[in-house]
Parts: structure tokens; C-alpha cells; sequence
């Protein structure tokens, strides 16, 4: 045998070996077959029939109180540092409320605005006065593996937290908001659900330091799907809003410094269709068919989300002349008044780059001119307001456009495109035998969207049945 064929199928087999050493490390990543799941030692164990509530007043500091599987009628107060508080999974550790709840944070005060009264919350992260005053920071709490459900005021509330984390919780249809945190810095929100919110499924509020992390995260049947009041600095990536009166909104009412610093990628913001009016809202506008928003902010960056099929459900009400509903929505807030004697300011230095913007009404891109400094710049829509704001494109130019891109990647590139379709195929099957299943596969698909690019559902309709896990 010559030296030159010998090397060859040395190569040769050197590239079969590598491509299925690739293939089974994506297999053990996607099905999560070879990762290590967290599992903290349990300082108290709760089981059904037993006092939630008694466990985390007789934990220490630092202590992680396990709840087993059952439906659990309490509120639930986290007072101290450092507590994890951790169910079985959504599906198997249910809160609902009780038929005595107690008198845990009924009102929380929140400079400058006031004490604002959400009625029975679900689980409450706070040390507060009788008043509702804060009286210390609570540092170091994370709620997790929890359905909370049926309560007239908040889900999970957060009030005036440090590091505090919320994750692979279901919060649904609780009255005020699912999961919330006020006057709170270095908080993260991911892996949950919230559905059927009277207010925001999620909320950061009142923060003006807040360096959030809002990711991974699903939201449907709310009031507004992710809300950012005025409350400044951080991330919002890889949520899918859908079915809202609104998806992403960062709002600036004048109560503190305003809302600006966030970034907002890889969001799908999807058929956000209900109509809110001002009647149900509580608000001085109604709310329906908004995608994104930002509402007096600045310097915040949209960058590469995915905003598709938002049309209002019934007139939208109009802000400085333009209609406040379409894809994605710019405008100044310096005439709006949310809580009395407070006012928001224009939108200004804020980037929206590189969205797919398509099939929204009543545009795509809108934008009252006010302010200064605000871009949008490769964004791929139809229509404007004013005109010209789009870069242009439909859906067959965008495939034309993925197509010419997969034809430039390298072999192992296209190998992974070609390959990534199977894998989703193969990765839903094993997520359905985890009980924990709808609410893990639609962040996985969230990433095989991402690594597609502009693979998107050709029409309304395919939408639906894109998301049609819940």
C-alpha cells in the first residue's frame, strides 16, 4: 500500500471518528443525557400535610427548605437571607391559596409613588414593616420547582432583594402580576411561565440599579408579557411573549431616574393580539397588539429578535399622533401620566438593530419622531411609520438570504445546520419523557431557532402551531 493512500484513510477515519465524537457530545447536550443536574442538599424536608411556611421559620440562614410533591393551601413570607426555597417541578409542588392567609405583605411602599396594594400574594421575598416600609435588604433567595396559582395579588413577589433568582416556576392566573421584583438590584428571572396575569407575567419596577437577567422565559394571556418600569440596567434574551395585550415593554412613568442601559436579543415576540382597554387596564390608553416597546427610554439596544404577527384586537389608542401598537414601538412618554404628578420623557440613544420585524399592524417599525439619537438600522420589515424606516424584505428573501449563508460556512458549520433539524426532532422526543417537559422544550427550541437564524413559520396560522406546546 502506498504512503499516500495509507494517510489518506488515516484521515479519512480521523474525520469519521471526530464527526461522531461531535454528534454523540450534541445528543448529550440536547437531551441533557450528560449534564449534571443541580441538586442542593436539603436542610428541611416538607411533605404534603405539613407547614410550608413552619419549615422556613425554623431554617438558619443559608438553608435549603425542599417541598415534596402535593398541592400546598398557603401564603408563604422568605424574610431572612440566603433561604432556597425548592419544590419538585411546577407539575408536581402546587401553592394555592389558603382559606386563612396570612397577613404577609398586603402593601408594599414604594417611593415616590406610594404604597401600592396588591391583595394575597403567593410567595413574598421581603422584610417589610407593618406599613409595608422596607426595612432591611433581603440578599440571597431563590424560589424554584413551584406552580403558583389562583392568588388575587402576586405569584412571586420580590420587594427590596439583593441576588434574589426565580427559576422553573409556573405562575398562573394570579390577579396582579406572576413573578415581580421592586426596589431589587441583581436579580434573575429564568426558566419560568407565567399565563393569565391581570398584570405583567413578569416585572422589574421601581429599580434604578437593577442589573436584572430576564431569559428563558415563556409568557402568554397577560396583561403585558415582560414589563420594565422604570428601573435601569440589564438583559431581556431568549423569552417567547405570545398572546398578550403586549410582549416586551420598558416603560419610563418619572417615578425614579427612567429606564435605560437594557439590552433585549433573541427574544420571539409573537401574536400579542388581546385587547386590554383602558377600563380593564388601569391605564390612561388601551393595550393590544403591541410587539415591543419602549416607551420614554434610553439607550436601549433591540438587537436580532424575532417580532411577528402582532395586530391589535381592537383600536389602538394613539401617542404623539402615532398608534400605539405594530412590531416594535418607539415613542416618548413626556405626555403620559401613570400615577399622578408623574410624568415619562422622550425616547432617545436607543438602537434597534438586525429584527426581523413581519406581519404586524398596523406597521411593522413605528415611531413618533421625538427625542434624538434613536437608530434602526438591518432591520428586515414591510411597512413604517414614517416611511423608509425599513431595510425591506419578506420571507423568500429571507430563506434566499440563510440559503447564500449556509452555501459560505465551513464543513463542520454546515454539517451542524444540516444536522440541528434532526437533532430538534430527536431532542422533543426524549424531552417528552422527563415529567417536566412543556416547560423545558420551549427553550430548546428558542436555541434551534437561534442557531437557524431566519427560519421563521411562514404564515399566521403556522405560528400558532409553532407554539402550540402550552
Amino acid at each position: 500500500m502506498s504512503i499516500s493512500r495509507f494517510m489518506f484513510r488515516i484521515s479519512v477515519s480521523a474525520v469519521h471518528t471526530s464527526a461522531l465524537f461531535a454528534g454523540v457530545l450534541i445528543v448529550l447536550v440536547f437531551t441533557g443525557i450528560g449534564r449534571a443536574a443541580p441538586n442542593p442538599t436539603c436542610t428541611v424536608q416538607v411533605v404534603a400535610g405539613q407547614s410550608i411556611q413552619d419549615a422556613i421559620d425554623g431554617a438558619a440562614t443559608g438553608a435549603t427548605v425542599c417541598v415534596g410533591p402535593g398541592n400546598y393551601r398557603e401564603n408563604l413570607l422568605i424574610n431572612k437571607d440566603g433561604i432556597t426555597l425548592k419544590g419538585a417541578g411546577p407539575e408536581n409542588t402546587v401553592l394555592e391559596p389558603p382559606a386563612q392567609p396570612r397577613p404577609f405583605c398586603p402593601v408594599l411602599k414604594i417611593p415616590p409613588i406610594g404604597g401600592e396594594n396588591f391583595g394575597l400574594n403567593g410567595i413574598c421575598v421581603a422584610d417589610l414593616d407593618p406599613e409595608g416600609k422596607v426595612l432591611r435588604t433581603v440578599n440571597d433567595v431563590r424560589v424554584t420547582g413551584f406552580t403558583v396559582r389562583d392568588f388575587s395579588g402576586v405569584g412571586i413577589l420580590f420587594g427590596g432583594t439583593n441576588e434574589a433568582r426565580a427559576d422553573h416556576n409556573v405562575a398562573a392566573n394570579n390577579k396582579s402580576y406572576g413573578i415581580t421584583a421592586f426596589l431589587s438590584t441583581h436579580g434573575l428571572f429564568e426558566y419560568n411561565t407565567s399565563y393569565g396575569s391581570g398584570d405583567a407575567g413578569f416585572y422589574v419596577g421601581n429599580s434604578p440599579n437593577a442589573d436584572f437577567k430576564i431569559r428563558y422565559n415563556t409568557a402568554f394571556a397577560d396583561l403585558w408579557g415582560i414589563l420594565v418600569r422604570d428601573a435601569s440596567t440589564g438583559s431581556v434574551t431568549d423569552n417567547l411573549l405570545h398572546d398578550s395585550c403586549s410582549g416586551l415593554v420598558f416603560l419610563n412613568t418619572g417615578t425614579t431616574t427612567g429606564v435605560h442601559n437594557w439590552r433585549a436579543s433573541h427574544n420571539i415576540v409573537a401574536h400579542n393580539d388581546k385587547f386590554c382597554s383602558e377600563e380593564v387596564s388601569e391605564l390612561p390608553f388601551s393595550l393590544t397588539g403591541v410587539g415591543i416597546l419602549i416607551g420614554g427610554g434610553d439607550h436601549i439596544v433591540l438587537r436580532e429578535n424575532r417580532v411577528l404577527t402582532n395586530h391589535p384586537g381592537g383600536e389602538p389608542s394613539l401617542i404623539n399622533d402615532v398608534p400605539l401598537a405594530g412590531g416594535i414601538v418607539v415613542v416618548s412618554t413626556a405626555n403620559v401620566s401613570l400615577f399622578p404628578g408623574f410624568y415619562g420623557d422622550v425616547a432617545e440613544h436607543n438602537i434597534i438593530v438586525n429584527n426581523v420585524v413581519l406581519d404586524n399592524q398596523p406597521f411593522d417599525l413605528v415611531y413618533d419622531g421625538l427625542g434624538s439619537g434613536n437608530r434602526f438600522v438591518f432591520n428586515t420589515c414591510d411597512t413604517s411609520t414614517p416611511a423608509r424606516l425599513c431595510r425591506g424584505g419578506n420571507l423568500s428573501t429571507e430563506f434566499a438570504r440563510f440559503s447564500s449563508r449556509t452555501k459560505r460556512l465551513s464543513g463542520y458549520a454546515m454539517l451542524r445546520a444540516s444536522l440541528l433539524p434532526a437533532f430538534f426532532c430527536c431532542c422533543r422526543m426524549s424531552l417528552k419523557v422527563g415529567p417536566a417537559s412543556r416547560f423545558r422544550l420551549p427553550y430548546f427550541g428558542l436555541t434551534v431557532v437561534r442557531q437557524l437564524g431566519t427560519l421563521r413559520p411562514r404564515s399566521r396560522n403556522s405560528v400558532s402551531q409553532w407554539m402550540s406546546y402550552n
